[in-house]
């Protein structure tokens, strides 16, 4: 059976489980969770933002979206990844439609798969990338394609959950059929993998690694055993990688292979506390961790102790990053700024613009109960068939 050599590159914290104290660091901040629960409040968008816009996309044959649920802002393009069309479309500032990105189909520079978390910018190169099940796609500004593929052995023991560039590597999360494990692997310039899974690797009988140092050629790796489901956003320069089952956000610098630790999640007396399948009670949902210059956005399921106030299952945190405080919120940040509609971003982009998707029949609505002449004046030029509304909001 072909070998594949894997090292599992996480949190040089990572030993520390769940609920367990994380040693702080210099600049580490840490968010308390458990004054957080049960105390949902009202927060002001004017907390984190000084200006909002609204950019409403042009709605043409080609240009129409479905129902899409995520957007980025990266260099001054709109992209909304459409998961029903399969097509990662692009619009300008101004919301006219730029064409689309790649296209769908099994050939070289094409992608099957797309969702809302498919897509990522490299600022050094301009490339436009795509995640793909089991590789990466980059589209670079001079028409050329790289496809940085994930070595599939024999033996198909594990799910990638994603790629990312890291300067001139790749970092990876693979996450192991039939368990809990989830770890972190680096990957070249050429996408060949560095380290390997032990020969005597079983899908049923994973030993748990100790925390240690490895050198591989001129680098060292911090190599141990990862679980649940590590995802990343980009901060500026920096992948920012959210660990829930270590209750920690790790920052990598380009070509970094050591990462530094950002943020530690404190869950006080609910630290460790398991429901009835065994998960844990409260929950922060890696997925929708944001940073901006001086917030962090969080995301947690709060179970049984969420408020009866909130309608919502998911309870949304923000977290000043030069105070330390922490703040629950009862549903979105509330739009005072304009009184349009609430907001919470979907993505920061590198120089800090907030984005988020209002669809047109919301707009609408939205705009007949605010008082904010602009929303009204775009309010008059859709219908309930029109394409969404970008909402872009900046610090």
């Amino acid at each position: 059976m072909k070998k594949l050599f894997v090292i599992a590159v996480i949190l040089f914290v990572a030993s520390c489980k769940g609920g367990e104290a994380v040693p702080e660091a210099e600049g580490v901040k840490t968010v308390y969770v458990e004054p957080l629960i049960g105390s949902e409040q009202v927060v002001k968008l004017s907390e984190v933002a000084s200006k909002v816009l609204y950019i409403p996309l042009e709605t043409s044959q080609e240009s129409l979206v479905g129902n899409v649920i995520h957007a980025h802002i990266e260099n001054n393009v709109i992209y909304l990844p459409d998961m029903g069309a399969k097509k990662l479309s692009r619009f300008s500032p101004e919301g006219k439609y730029l064409g689309s990105v790649g296209r769908q189909g099994r050939a070289f520079g094409e992608f099957a798969t797309l969702t809302g978390f498919s897509f990522d910018y490299d600022y050094e190169k301009g490339a436009e990338l795509l995640f793909d099940l089991d590789k990466l796609i980059e589209y670079h500004k001079d028409g050329s394609v790289n496809v940085v593929q994930l070595d599939r052995f024999e033996e198909k023991t594990f799910e990638v959950n994603f790629i990312k560039k890291l300067g001139n590597k790749y970092i990876c999360a693979i996450s192991r059929f039939g368990t809990d494990v989830c770890d972190l692997v680096y990957l070249d310039s050429t996408g060949k993998l560095i380290g390997e899974i032990p020969d005597d690797y079983k899908n049923s009988e994973y030993k748990e690694l100790k925390a240690q140092n490895v050198k591989q050629g001129d680098m060292i790796f911090s190599v141990v055993e990862s679980r649940a489901f590590a995802f990343p956003y980009r901060f500026g320069s920096r992948l920012m990688i959210t660990n829930p089952s270590k209750d920690t956000i790790m920052a990598y610098k380009p070509d970094d292979t050591i990462p530094k630790l950002a943020y530690v999640i404190d869950y006080g007396q609910y630290a460790g506390m398991k429901d009835e399948f065994g998960g844990n009670l409260i929950k922060q949902v890696s997925t929708f961790t944001r940073e901006s210059k001086n917030h962090l956005f969080l995301t947690f399921n709060f179970g049984k102790y969420r408020t009866s106030k909130s309608s919502e299952m998911l309870t949304r945190v923000l977290f000043d990053k030069s105070t330390g405080e922490a703040k629950s919120l009862l549903g979105r940040l509330e739009n005072d700024i304009d009184g349009g509609p609430s907001f919470w971003p979907l993505h920061v982009s590198r120089d800090g613009q907030m984005i988020a998707i209002i669809q047109a029949i919301d707009f609408i609505e939205a705009a007949k109960e605010c008082n904010s002449a602009e929303m009204k004046r775009i309010a008059a030029t859709l219908t309930d068939e029109s394409n969404p509304v970008i909402m872009l909001v900046t610090e």
